[in-house]
């Protein structure tokens, strides 16, 4: 936990009349990379955050690092570097590989120093089997009781190797590399039912629905005496979202419709300064199958943004990324469409059309020579093509004014 008093966002010194307007972006394809045939049909991606991962040695080739890690349905697990190439991971004999989390490598320096870098990789798939990758090999093993359907990483700068994970009969763990630190049910319980006519027979139905924990994600909220504290909040295709400390449920939250992704960062005005341990993910932004994007601002749900389709993952940047001082986050939506939407301070400033629907998408911090941009992956059946399928790069430059 951190304390301090709660000052206002941050600009670092900039005179922000002085700084250019912000009014948008515009979204540009700028790279296709298609991968080898015998990886077979890409399930699921992953970025690695820190864009240009690892540090090289003086004799290593700096323009040629592993950018992403992809999943395919054969079970293969494979990294992609920035001149294209790929290197596949040890094999697993798993099943269909159904998310991927890309993380900073938790090995020794001693142990990289002299080796091409590459991320940690953390994989789900289809049997419940949660997979460690380290330096390419499988370092840990850890089964679910059903299928993953989420993995997101731990943002506790305290347990910077952690990460969550949900499966399709709503159990929600948090993890690292060596162990599982907890594991939970999710439960709406009483106070979650929607009171409607007819109660009973809507509470019986109710627990028939699909338990699936579709996304998770670290969150830090304060208190009122100023206190951040660490919490996992997980959704439930149920129609719910649940606050967990340590495994224990602390705030559970009735949705009208369920909840399909949810992210950590700052979306609206807030009065926490970023530079609080923490501070840069004291909100979330939580999208649904209706399209509405609504943000957890201080344990209440308060309304975002609304948008044509139904939203399959939300993604965010820090505005300084883009124009070089504070302010809340751009949103990236993936929808169950070709359309991708990217908003700011509750307003859509851009939209993307691609010519297929992508089968997984994240989001890269700086791609080499291109800088923030958008991965979609093309099925390879609508690829139509005999190789496997591809990854489509889209640039986010922003539009200024003055």
């Amino acid at each position: 936990m951190a304390q301090a008093k709660r000052p206002r966002l941050s600009s670092n010194g900039s005179d922000a009349s002085s700084l250019p307007l912000f009014c948008g972006f515009e979204l540009t394809e700028k790279k296709v990379i298609s991968l080898p045939a015998s990886l077979g049909p890409v399930s699921a991606v992953s970025a690695w955050p820190t864009g240009k991962a690892g540090h090289f040695t003086a004799d290593s080739t700096a323009d040629k690092h592993a950018v992403f890690a992809v999943g395919t349905s054969h079970g293969c697990i494979a990294l992609v570097y920035s001149d294209e190439s790929t290197v596949v991971l040890e094999s697993s004999g798993s099943s269909a590989v159904l998310q991927l989390l890309a993380k900073d490598s938790s090995a020794p320096a001693s142990a990289i120093s002299d080796a091409k870098p590459v991320p940690d990789v953390v994989a789900g798939d289809a049997d419940g089997q949660v997979l460690v990758y380290v330096l390419g090999r499988v370092f840990s093993r850890n089964t679910l009781p059903a299928p993953i359907s989420t993995l997101s990483a731990d943002l506790n700068p305290n347990m910077p190797s952690s990460f969550s994970v949900g499966d399709m009969s709503g159990t929600i763990a948090s993890c690292h590399a060596q162990d599982t630190l907890w594991r939970a049910q999710l439960d709406m319980g009483s106070q979650a039912l929607p009171v409607v006519p007819g109660g009973a027979d809507q509470r019986a139905a109710a627990r028939l629905l699909d338990p699936t924990v579709n996304s998770a994600c670290s969150v830090w909220l304060s208190d009122n005496h100023g206190l951040l504290t660490s919490y996992v909040l997980a959704a439930s295709a149920r129609g719910f979202i649940q606050l967990l400390s340590r495994g224990i449920p602390v705030h559970t939250i009735p949705l009208s419709t369920p909840c399909t992704s949810v992210c950590p960062g700052v979306f609206v005005a807030s009065d926490i300064s970023r530079e609080l341990p923490g501070s840069s993910y004291t909100q979330a932004i939580v999208g649904d199958r209706s399209g509405q994007l609504l943000v957890l601002d201080n344990f209440e749900l308060v309304p975002y943004a609304q948008v044509e389709y139904p939203i399959a993952r939300i993604f965010s940047l820090p505005l300084r990324a883009f124009v070089g001082h504070d302010g809340p986050d751009v949103v990236v939506c993936a929808t169950l469409s070709d359309t991708i939407y990217v908003l700011h301070q509750r307003k859509i400033v851009a939209t993307y059309s691609a010519a297929f629907w992508p089968s997984a998408v994240d989001i890269v911090a700086d791609f080499p020579g291109i800088g923030p941009a958008i991965v979609l992956v093309e099925p390879e059946a609508l690829a139509g093509k005999s190789s496997s399928s591809s990854l489509h790069i889209i640039s986010l430059r922003p539009l200024l004014d003055g």
